[in-house]
């Protein structure tokens, strides 16, 4: 059954995890999660709405496909080792790992190092 990961920060914007989710989570004979550091809630960026990370980053170790949200919290993932040594090493093998705001995302980070170089799937590449 193919994976779909949506991988929650402290302060995510909820349309970029949500959104993305109602699309995907009704694709026949496919799991749609949230992951993260933790299980348990996790609050968007205005602080009054927990989507609940179902999975650990530990738990999701091949999904298919990986939506990153964004929101006021991403700038704060930049230094993430938890988040981004997860990122690098799922994206290895998705079929897509992508940003739900291209426009505004910049993941991974421009200054981080990719051995391999630039991704080569959906994300945004900003050098």
């Amino acid at each position: 059954m193919p994976q779909i990961a949506i991988p929650l920060f402290d302060r995510f914007t909820a349309l970029d995890a949500v959104g993305p989710y109602e699309m995907l989570c009704r694709l026949p004979d496919a799991e749609t999660v949230f992951v993260a550091e933790r299980t348990g809630p996790v609050l968007n960026d205005r602080g009054d709405l927990a989507l609940v990370a179902g999975k650990t980053f530990a738990d999701v170790t091949g999904p298919d496909i990986v939506v990153v949200p964004g929101g006021p919290g991403q700038s704060g993932q930049m230094e993430n080792q938890a988040l981004l040594g997860w990122l690098r090493a799922v994206d290895a093998t998705t079929a897509w790992t992508t940003s739900a705001r291209p426009a505004r995302c910049s993941w991974p980070p421009p200054d981080s190092s990719w051995a391999a170089g630039p991704p080569r799937t959906g994300w945004p590449w900003t050098p």
